[in-house]
């Protein structure tokens, strides 16, 4: 059924870079370095054992070799504690795949030792002069200049993001980072060619664990050097020191939307072609093509002279009044101060970088207020002229056309559930569940709840759906149809649409992370809810659509086949302990990739295809 899940691809997993690694032991005993070799073996043995299912020998087994490391570890040679971090290393690993089967081992200790420094002279170690330059000379007008197929990479932190479709590089695994598969396919570069040098390098860096070794990992690769690694003077995106007066999100881009975006937004209708879209789009200027402004230099800015009227050109804004000798002052600053970009990324559309400053700077009851407003304007966009009810609980603000006492029904209900969701989760009982309340959109027929995903979300809700959750730092809610009969319950709907907006809460993990736990939520919660049988039924079909396990990840099955199978993935991780870690970690604004990787001991893709082999086993 899944080809790259055979035994052999299991073992590689697990013992490839183990045995391909060697270290110079320098001031370690021969004693000790037939120790460590044996330790190899015995880790080697182990996995050997995993890949045949052989789950209590290989328990017996690794708690022998634990006890040998730990013991090997209480010395304080700083050498041998380094020539042990590999073997730690892939303890760990192996420790959370067998906890993934159910087994229940001690925690791996940590080693005293600090990890050992890659080498700067490493070929393909250096972001800054190896990686950016290639990613200009081949990625750079589609996916630096702008975002095609969804996925830009402006910055480093933009491209560990990765696209839409989810993370594109994986630090220390090559072969399961999106990037590297699609340059070996042949699909990227689309203009040009990768040599094989230059892939290597790439390659090397990812392994080395793809790090930045810049000064702000928000900064434009243009700021880094050229194609051909000579520095730039190109209009670029800079980023904040910390020591400005003047916030372009909070103070600067909320005047852009309101008073500019008429006459100068999007490619077709922006005045002399002057696209403020986004803040990228911006920089370049317009038909005189001469920047908008010069950092630290607002006397010799252009916009600061259209905005004062000065020269020839007509003051702007046109067709509005002129803003205020106070406004434009703030204008001048921000520029003095270097013009810098403090916002999530610069190919955002600058009006939500606006509003996403707001809400992150709102109270819960401002943002709660906010969020009631973006309510009712949905409401009213996607139900035009339909009479609706509202009703208000401490989490929960309720729309809706079913009638006051469903409303009132529903928000007493979700009340109940919000905090069996919160300690399922471990949420801290002295803050909001979420933060700014969540809306809960009520629908009395498909036809209702369709047409709200078309004018609102711009989608088609996939047919099985009869509920579904939406998050952004700006806006939270759910929506649903209430149950008629017993194919759903009260209960299921909405653990699930409260457990997935939590979970999205937690500095924006992936969302089929956020759907899967959202989907256990409501089977513990309301186990007798008819979904939960269809869902755990769905997941034989699910896999069999699968050509690799992390497709269910990546968009490449249909939305509810990856939602079953995202169910019966997140469902095996939060039966282990590790899970608690996984979102301690997100709950401190780590990365989600990262803290995946670090609690689990593998990337997402690699952990997938163990969950993959068993859930086929158990088919």
């Amino acid at each position: 059924m899944l080809n790259s899940l055979s035994r052999k691809a299991l073992l590689i997993l697990l013992t490839v870079s183990l045995l391909q690694t060697s270290y110079a032991f320098g001031a370690i005993t021969r004693e000790q370095q037939r120790e460590i070799t044996q330790l190899k073996g015995a880790l080697s043995k182990i996995n050997t054992l995993f890949g045949k299912d052989e789950f209590q020998q290989s328990v017996e087994e690794f708690a022998a070799l634990q006890e040998r490391v730990e013991k090997l570890a209480e010395s304080e040679n700083e050498d041998l504690l380094k020539a042990l971090a590999d073997v730690h290393k892939k303890m760990i690993q192996a420790h959370a795949l067998l906890e993934l089967e159910g087994v229940e081992l001690a925690p791996v200790k940590a080693l005293a030792a600090k990890p050992m420094p890659t080498p700067s002279s490493a070929p393909g170690s250096s972001f800054v002069k190896d990686i950016a330059p290639l990613l200009m000379a081949k990625c750079g007008r589609c996916h630096i200049d702008q975002a095609l197929g969804d996925f830009g990479m402006p910055s480093y932190a933009a491209l560990m993001r990765g696209s839409k479709a989810g993370v594109v590089i994986f630090p220390g695994d090559p072969s399961g980072s999106r990037l590297v598969e699609m340059i070996e396919s042949g699909d990227m570069p689309r203009r040009g060619s990768i040599s094989a040098a230059e892939f290597t390098v790439l390659k090397s860096w990812i392994a080395a664990g793809a790090k930045f070794d810049g000064e702000n990992p928000q900064d434009n690769l243009s700021t880094f050097a050229s194609a051909n690694g000579t520095p730039t003077v190109a209009a670029t995106v800079s980023r904040p020191t910390g020591n400005e007066s003047v916030s372009f999100a909070e103070h600067i881009a909320p005047v852009l939307a309101e008073v500019c975006f008429g006459c100068h937004v999007g490619v077709q209708r922006a005045s002399g072609r002057f696209n403020m879209t986004t803040f990228q789009q911006m920089t370049r200027g317009g038909d005189s093509d001469i920047p908008p402004f010069v950092a630290r230099q607002p006397m010799n800015s252009l916009i600061i002279k259209r905005l004062k009227g000065e020269g020839d050109e007509q003051q702007m804004p046109v067709d509005k009044p002129p803003l205020s000798a106070e406004v434009i002052a703030v204008f001048e600053k921000w520029i003095a101060e270097g013009a810098t970009f403090d916002g999530p990324d610069p190919n955002m559309e600058i009006v939500r970088v606006a509003a996403l400053a707001k809400a992150k700077k709102s109270t819960h009851d401002e943002l709660s207020a906010d969020r009631m407003e973006i309510a009712m304007r949905n409401w009213n966009l996607g139900m035009a002229g339909a009479k609706s009810d509202q009703f208000e609980t401490k989490n929960f603000f309720l729309v809706g056309g079913v009638g006051s006492a469903t409303l009132e029904e529903f928000g007493t209900r979700a009340e109940q559930l919000a905090p069996r969701v919160a300690t399922m989760f471990g949420a801290p009982s002295s803050e909001p569940l979420i933060k700014g309340r969540m809306t809960l959109f009520l629908f009395r027929q498909r036809y209702d709840y369709s047409e709200f995903g078309n004018m609102i979300e711009k989608t088609d809700l996939p047919k099985e759906w009869r509920g579904h959750w939406k998050f952004s730092i700006i806006d939270a809610y759910g929506a649903m149809i209430p149950p008629t009969d017993d194919s759903y319950t009260l209960d299921g709907l909405v653990a699930q649409q409260l457990a997935g907006t939590y979970m999205a809460a937690l500095n924006n993990p992936p969302r089929w992370f956020s759907e899967g736990a959202a989907r256990v939520a409501a089977s513990r919660l309301a186990p007798k809810d008819g979904r939960v049988a269809t869902w755990k039924s769905g997941l034989g079909p699910a896999l069999a659509k699968m050509q690799k396990a992390d497709d269910f990840m990546t968009k490449k099955l249909p939305p509810e086949d990856a939602d079953i199978a995202a169910f019966s993935f997140v469902d095996g991780l939060m039966k282990s302990k590790s899970f608690g870690n996984l979102l301690d970690g997100l709950r401190q604004g780590n990365d989600f990739n990262q803290v995946f990787t670090a609690v689990y001991g593998a990337s997402p893709p690699k952990v997938a295809e163990i969950w993959a082999r068993a859930a086929s086993r158990r088919r």
